[in-house]
C-alpha cells in the first residue's frame, strides 16, 4: 500500500471533492501546541508507552493526527500530520513524516460519528473501577474493521477499551479527550505492541 499526498483533491465535510483552499500549515501551526501540551500531560500521567498511542482532531478538509513513530510525551510540530482522506487503498496526507498507522481508525470514527471532534489513544489498559466497555475480539489495528467495531461502543460511551491493545477516547476537544484518557487508563497496564514500519509518503 502506498501512502501519498494529493493536494489537488480534497474531500470536505459536505462530501464534495474540490481544489484545495486550505492553508494546511496554518492549521498545523494553530493546533500544534494543543497536541504538544496534551502529549506532555499523557506522559506526566505515565500513559505514554514508547512510540505507542496517537492523538487527532477533526479540522476543515480532514484531520490532524500524530505521525507514525512519534512519542506522545515528546511531540514536535513536524509530527502533526494533515490527512485529507483515508480509505482501504490510500491515505492522502501532507507532512514530512507518515501519519499514525492507526489513522484509518480515527478517520472511520470521524466519518461515522460527525459530532466527534477529537480522539486520543494509548497502549494502556483500563482502570478496573471505571467499568469501561470493551471490544470482544482483538482486531488488527490500522484497519477500517477496528474502527467500525468500536463505533457502536463509542456511541454509548466516550471511553472504550480495545482488547489487548489499549484505551481510546473521544471528545469535543483534544483536551477533553485527553482528560477522559487520564481518568480511564491504568499506567500499570501497558501493552507493548509489535513494531510498525513507518509509512511511505511524500509531500
Amino acid at each position: 500500500m502506498i501512502y501519498f499526498c494529493n493536494l489537488n483533491k480534497m474531500k470536505y465535510e459536505d462530501g464534495a471533492t474540490r481544489p484545495d483552499s486550505i492553508n494546511i500549515q496554518t492549521l498545523i501551526d494553530k493546533y500544534a501546541q494543543d497536541f504538544i501540551d496534551c502529549g506532555k500531560l499523557i506522559g506526566k500521567n505515565g500513559l505514554s508507552v514508547g512510540s505507542g498511542g496517537n492523538l487527532s482532531i477533526k479540522v476543515p478538509g480532514g484531520m490532524l493526527v500524530t505521525s507514525t513513530g512519534s512519542a506522545l510525551d515528546n511531540l514536535h510540530a513536524d509530527e502533526i500530520i494533515f490527512v485529507a482522506e483515508a480509505n482501504r487503498e490510500n491515505i492522502y496526507f501532507f507532512g514530512s513524516k507518515g501519519p499514525s498507522s492507526e489513522s484509518i481508525n480515527h478517520w472511520t470514527i470521524y466519518e461515522e460519528m460527525p459530532d466527534v471532534k477529537a480522539i486520543a489513544h494509548v497502549n494502556v489498559g483500563p482502570k478496573e473501577d471505571k467499568n469501561i466497555p470493551s471490544t470482544l475480539e482483538e482486531i488488527p489495528y490500522g484497519t477500517i474493521e477496528l474502527g467500525l467495531d468500536i463505533i457502536p461502543l463509542l456511541k454509548k460511551a466516550n471511553v472504550v477499551f480495545l482488547k489487548d491493545h489499549g484505551v481510546v477516547t473521544i471528545g469535543q476537544s483534544l483536551t477533553e479527550a485527553t482528560n477522559f484518557l487520564i481518568e480511564s487508563a491504568d499506567k500499570n497496564k501497558p501493552f507493548i505492541l509489535p513494531f510498525v514500519k513507518p509509512l511511505i509518503g511524500a509531500q
